[in-house]
């Protein structure tokens, strides 16, 4: 029997809305009902969960950010209708679809092609969110890593790795500790939530 997990730290959806004249539509479509978010429940290969946290590390870069600057250049580029834009948006929509598969496939490699080249597509939207030490960061992890990206819009904060080898918290270390030019780094050992974020009121607040 398959596990079942909610794949939310690489699979993300994306609703591609135009803006005609006052009329919204999607696609060229006008809308004629709210747009709705279907979560698919993804069924992987048992034991792939396991093998996934063994891969999976969390770097602390160093590099703070503001994104708020980097999202309005987004949005600027996107109303403007940049043809480079629309096109990287649908590369997202259609990598989410490959990507998805990787994941029922237990394809741990393609997975990580998948988070590189996303990581790419975010840059392609959004211009300079990449630090320089952050672009050293990520050469010099390259040879350890199936895939690496940014979380969040970018410009530093958390880097997330897929790594080669299982248990790799060590290396990675050691690595970038011989590498100039970098901040105070971390390396955090990361696992999947497969049953998401969960809020418990104290008894005396469940009832206000």
């Amino acid at each position: 029997m398959p596990e079942m997990m909610n794949m939310c730290l690489f699979l993300k959806s994306y609703a591609i809305v135009t803006i005609q004249g006052n009329s919204p539509s999607v696609e060229g479509r006008p809308l004629t009902q709210r747009l709705r978010v279907e979560v698919e429940e993804i069924a992987v290969p048992k034991g792939f969960v396991q093998k996934l946290n063994d891969h999976l590390l969390l770097v602390y870069t160093g590099k703070t950010r503001l994104a708020r600057n980097l999202l309005q250049d987004v949005l600027r580029s996107w109303y403007a209708r940049l043809p480079a834009v629309v096109q990287n948006a649908h590369s997202l929509v259609r990598q989410t679809e490959e990507c998805a598969e990787a994941f029922r496939q237990g394809m741990l490699h393609l997975l990580g092609q998948y988070l590189t080249s996303y990581w790419e597509q975010k840059k392609r939207m959004a211009p300079g969110c990449e630090p320089l030490a952050v672009r050293r960061m990520m050469d010099v992890l390259a040879p350890y890593v199936h895939g690496q990206s940014l979380a969040g819009a970018g410009g530093g904060g958390f880097l997330y790795l897929l790594t080669k080898e299982p248990q790799q918290k060590e290396v990675v270390e050691a690595v970038l500790a011989k590498t100039e030019g970098l901040g105070n780094f971390s390396v955090h050992l990361v696992e999947v939530d497969s049953q998401g974020l969960r809020l418990t009121l104290p008894r005396s607040e469940a009832f206000l």
